[in-house]
């Protein structure tokens, strides 16, 4: 199938030369190999934790259509039962590990909100990339195969983008507002920056530096093109022209 095809050829990826940034190269070194044990003695509340990081460990180096819960019961040394305890179905588990992760992701590309905007930006876009390199046949799981069209997983995707976009807002100091242009075109950048890492991640047409650049530029048309739209905004021209040639400035940006 095309996922598994897509799947292993992220795998064989892995081993080739990248740039990515220090998180990055931190969560890689984590021992993918480990899997937690089940002590007998362990609280419920430990061994559905410790279920859920063997279930995470699979999802992030196997594509999600060639996983099942009796793998998870292997790799964790413990029946098939025991898991359905905890979880009702294939779904319900992974679901549970996708949680986890998407809550790391947000630790990494939601970056300080004292910092100006140009540089909130070049850290949140290199967060989310290191994220993306760091756990790659994941964020493919999502967007490829069975798992992007699952409703649970779907509402965990939304329920992270939309505390992406309401960090955008509150960059901008504007989170109290309804602005709903503003938010719908933050939205689409975020489309197409799915879009584009997933297309990089499989093909590489072109280097790390040159996709954050393009993401940059996306950014800021976005947020032209969303406060703009805005009737509302009582923002004087030349505020958003200042806000706007700062970020092109920074980036290099034409």
């Amino acid at each position: 199938m095309k996922t598994a095809r897509n799947a292993r050829a992220l795998r064989q990826r892995n081993a080739a030369v990248r740039k990515p940034g220090k998180r990055a190269v931190a969560a890689r070194k984590a021992p993918i190999s480990v899997v937690p044990t089940l002590g007998r003695r362990s609280s419920p509340e430990e061994r559905r934790a410790q279920i859920i990081a063997v279930a995470e460990q699979l999802f992030r180096t196997q594509a999600y259509c060639e996983l099942n819960v009796s793998d998870v019961a292997k790799a964790a040394g413990i029946t098939q039962g025991l898991v359905y305890h905890y979880f009702a179905s294939k779904e319900a588990l992974f679901v549970a590990a996708f949680e986890l992760r998407a809550r790391e992701l947000l630790q990494f590309c939601l970056t300080d909100l004292r910092l100006p905007l140009p540089q909130q930006a070049e850290l949140g876009v290199r967060g989310y990339l290191d994220f993306v390199e760091a756990h790659d046949v994941a964020y493919l799981n999502l967007f490829r195969g069975p798992a992007a069209t699952e409703v649970e997983f779907q509402r965990v995707c939304e329920q992270t983008r939309a505390a992406i976009v309401e960090h955008f807002m509150a960059a901008l100091q504007l989170q109290k507002r309804s602005l709903p242009a503003a938010r719908l075109s933050m939205r689409g950048y975020l489309g197409y920056a799915e879009s584009v890492i997933l297309d990089w991640l499989e093909h590489r047409q072109v280097s790390r530096p040159t996709l954050e650049r393009m993401l940059h530029a996306i950014i800021i048309a976005a947020l032209q093109v969303g406060l703009g739209s805005e009737p509302s905004l009582q923002l004087r021209a030349r505020d958003l022209t200042a806000l706007f040639d700062a970020y092109r400035t920074h980036f290099a940006l034409p």
